[in-house]
């Protein structure tokens, strides 16, 4: 088992000596490990298709779903818009230091609410790889550091972009060590929800189970997600053309993605013209609509081509 406690002892340290980088050194180390990871895209690649094929043991015994599966896969294009993610992030303004608000409360004092980083933050998260370097990326430029826990699924993939980032941060002298670290197995997990003393905020990311868990077995704030479905609204005076478009694109161009959109809104005032166009626009591109009955009723009086729309209460 990882020593998880000595782990989280260095991550504090290195939060502490994280305070002090400018955001010159912060954009740097994001340029490196961009530009790493572009120069070892075959790496991962590789990394990844050891784990995707490890994986249909795991979907073939429904220990895992399709959606998990898919979002396990990492190609081409997704590693470019990984790549670019970090790239996107060296644009953002240093969130460290800013001044949110302040007022004078008495002559001579004035009061100030000034950003600072968090500290060391637990990241649990489930089958997405790229999400290592989303969250490593972010923490380095808001100063923080950080404890990641991936799926097992994708360790391979996991570990060699890691390796990447460790790297990279290694290289540059003025960074701390230990700014970003990777755990690997639930007994790790359980380490890491028991050390208070070390870490300030735990993520989960995942299944709503995993995040139920998470909050029941730490003293340590979590940051967690509740129940919640994708909603599209169409309002009545919205483009009907682009809403459709718009619903389209949120369903299919990543239906495995936890914001793929899920339940479509209209507004009463434009329901029966909408309906039939989007129910069609939905058809072709072979999504199941599952409706109320005004739904399914004004699609079949429409006198569009039979259509089977799953009735729900």
């Amino acid at each position: 088992m990882t020593d998880v406690l000595n782990i989280a002892k260095k991550a504090k340290l290195a939060s502490i000596d994280m305070l002090q980088l400018s955001a010159d050194t912060k954009n740097l180390a994001l340029s490196m490990l961009a530009n790493n990871i572009e120069k070892h895209s075959s790496d991962i690649i590789q990394a990844n298709q050891i784990d995707l094929e490890n994986a249909k043991q795991l979907l073939s015994e429904k220990l895992i779903s399709e959606s998990a599966y898919n979002r396990l896969k990492l190609d081409e294009n997704k590693l470019r818009d990984m790549i670019q993610g970090v790239r996107d992030i060296i644009k953002l303004d240093d969130p460290v230091n800013k001044i949110l608000f302040e007022r004078n409360i008495a002559d001579g004092i004035k009061l100030k609410k000034i950003s600072c980083p968090i500290g060391v933050i637990g990241v649990i998260f489930e089958a997405r790889p790229d999400v290592i370097s989303q969250i490593s990326s972010l923490a380095i430029k808001s100063s923080n550091a950080v404890i990641l826990k991936g799926g097992s699924e994708a360790v391979e993939t996991n570990k060699t972009i890691f390796n990447i980032i460790k790297g990279t941060l290694n290289s540059i002298d003025v960074f701390p060590k230990n700014a970003v670290n990777l755990i690997f197995s639930r007994d790790d997990v359980k380490v890491m929800l028991e050390a208070d003393e070390y870490i300030n905020l735990i993520i989960p990311r995942g299944s709503n189970s995993l995040v139920k868990y998470i909050k029941s077995s730490t003293k340590i704030p979590v940051l967690g997600h509740a129940d919640g479905i994708c909603h599209i609204y169409i309002d009545r005076d919205a483009d009907i053309n682009k809403a459709i478009s718009v619903i389209i694109d949120a369903k299919t161009q990543y239906s495995a993605a936890c914001n793929a959109v899920e339940t479509i809104l209209i507004h009463k005032d434009i329901a029966k013209t909408i309906i039939p166009k989007l129910v069609e626009a939905l058809k072709k591109a072979e999504v199941v609509v599952n409706a109320d009955y005004k739904t399914v009723k004004i699609y079949n009086e429409s006198g569009n081509d039979a259509y089977k729309i799953n009735l729900i209460a």
